[in-house]
């Protein structure tokens, strides 16, 4: 093949990828690769963007610090910034820290727009992995916003990133306001993370109607979380025939994957299902891996959390809680002492409140059902199981807002316009744009029929006093 046509076919090789025709990308990558005419790592960004797709995150950043030694410009800048995002999403925190500012100081003052959105959104992800969730998830959704096309050679989209932090923050409610925005904007990953949120809420029909929403083929590291949301689901359906079945289907997408540290909730869900001990130690020792290289307090809790989780499903009445935060840590010591078969009614019914109240229903319902059964006290065991149905009776209706026909949504904007807060203001308290506010603002006129802004204020604060 000589250099032009070379050169046409890694443009078509790249084009495919950008066009979400993986497949033929990836096809005619590895032809040009293998031939070795791949003069300007066209072929070669396609081979690093299907390494990160494929779960492959330590390659993928590799693959990417290769190119950007190869590449002058703004195209080696945006290699080095790849290489960090992919870093930072499989919690090397160090490279992705040293890719970035290898990137930065290549940087030129007359640099594209969309280099400099993708760096500081790689900024953004540091600062989510290193645990600070809320404020990246603002920066990270404005960035999603950004008049700039989003990188599709990059390892993850800023706005599916944004949620992704605020659900490994446990701030689920944030994370599916964030998603209702996206909702004109389906992908697999999107309808993957709803399922999740879904799944964490207790709301299975919901999740299971995400899962079949995602028709098209999805990508291996987004066919890990369809595997966490499908093992939750058997979980929670207790039975452990089909358990075991949907185990044998999922376990040929999770091994090898590189685990998340943002996704650590994900891969706990799995370890908690696994088939068998092997696979479970495996997927256990990916994940100590994963913490201890990210040596954040909050992955060590959520490890730990998860850890308490595999003890239940054992039966494992040696438990020992290391705990600290909220309401986990008291459902951590619940747990033990149920195990040991030491059960206070009283306290099982105010743990499980506080875990419903934090937005985990489910794992609220088992801690009721779980202890009823350990009761000797009939009386005291229906009290329980009737605590643990009026659980599940809340998340049917926990969101139906009240008939003043303002959704959710804009129920929220009204509640901080009455604070007197600015759109650019609450656009930063909801993760979203300022323009964003303005057209919930100008919805919120229209159904109360009001005109100028003292008129607003006096029905929102008469409809949502």
């Amino acid at each position: 093949m000589v250099r032009g046509e070379a050169k046409m076919t890694a443009v078509a090789a790249e084009l495919a990828w950008r066009e979400g025709d993986t497949a033929s990308a990836i096809e005619t990558a590895d032809r040009i690769l293998t031939e070795g005419t791949d003069q300007d790592c066209l072929a070669a960004g396609v081979a690093a963007a299907a390494a990160a797709a494929d779960g492959a995150l330590f390659d993928a950043a590799a693959r990417w610090r290769v190119i950007a030694g190869s590449l002058s410009g703004a195209p080696g800048v945006a290699a080095a910034a790849r290489a960090a995002l992919a870093a930072c999403l499989a919690g090397d925190l160090s490279s992705a820290a040293e890719d970035l500012a290898a990137a930065r100081a290549r940087l030129s003052g007359a640099a594209p727009r969309g280099l400099t959105v993708l760096l500081d959104g790689v900024d953004a992800a540091l600062e989510a992995v290193r645990g600070s969730f809320a404020p990246a998830a603002r920066k990270l959704a404005g960035l999603a916003a950004a008049t700039v096309p989003a990188d599709p050679m990059a390892a993850e989209q800023w706005g599916d990133l944004a949620v992704t932090a605020l659900v490994a923050g446990g701030h689920d409610a944030s994370a599916a306001e964030l998603l209702a925005m996206f909702a004109d904007r389906p992908t697999p990953r999107r309808h993957l993370l709803t399922a999740w949120l879904h799944l964490r809420a207790g709301r299975l029909a919901a999740a299971r109607t995400e899962i079949a929403a995602c028709t098209t083929p999805v990508l291996r590291r987004d066919a890990v979380l369809a595997a966490a949301v499908t093992i939750g689901l058997a979980r929670r359906a207790g039975d452990d025939e089909a358990l075991r079945a949907t185990w044998r289907r999922v376990a040929p997408v999770v091994a090898g994957v590189d685990v998340e540290p943002l996704l650590l909730d994900a891969w706990g869900e799995l370890s908690a299902g696994a088939g068998s001990a092997f696979e479970r130690d495996t997927i256990v020792d990916a994940m100590t891996t994963a913490v201890g290289r990210v040596g954040a307090a909050w992955c060590v809790e959520t490890d730990n959390w998860w850890r308490v989780q595999r003890a239940v499903v054992a039966g494992d009445t040696s438990l020992v809680v290391e705990l600290t935060v909220e309401p986990r840590a008291s459902a951590a010591r619940m747990w033990a002492s149920i195990l040991t078969g030491d059960v206070n009614p009283v306290a099982v019914t105010e743990v499980a409140d506080l875990l419903a109240h934090a937005g985990h229903p489910w794992d609220a319902m088992a801690l009721c059902g779980a202890a009823a059964a350990r009761m000797s006290n009939p009386a005291d065991a229906r009290e329980l199981l009737s605590t643990g149905r009026a659980l599940r009776a809340r998340i049917g209706t926990e969101d139906n807002g009240p008939g003043d026909g303002l959704s959710k949504r804009e129920r929220a904007v009204g509640e901080l316009l009455l604070e007197g807060m600015t759109h650019k203001e609450i656009g930063a308290r909801l993760y979203i744009s300022p323009k964003t506010v303005e057209q919930h603002v100008a919805k919120i006129r229209q159904k109360l029929a009001v005109g100028g802004r003292a008129e607003l204020i006096a029905s929102l604060r008469a409809r949502l006093a």
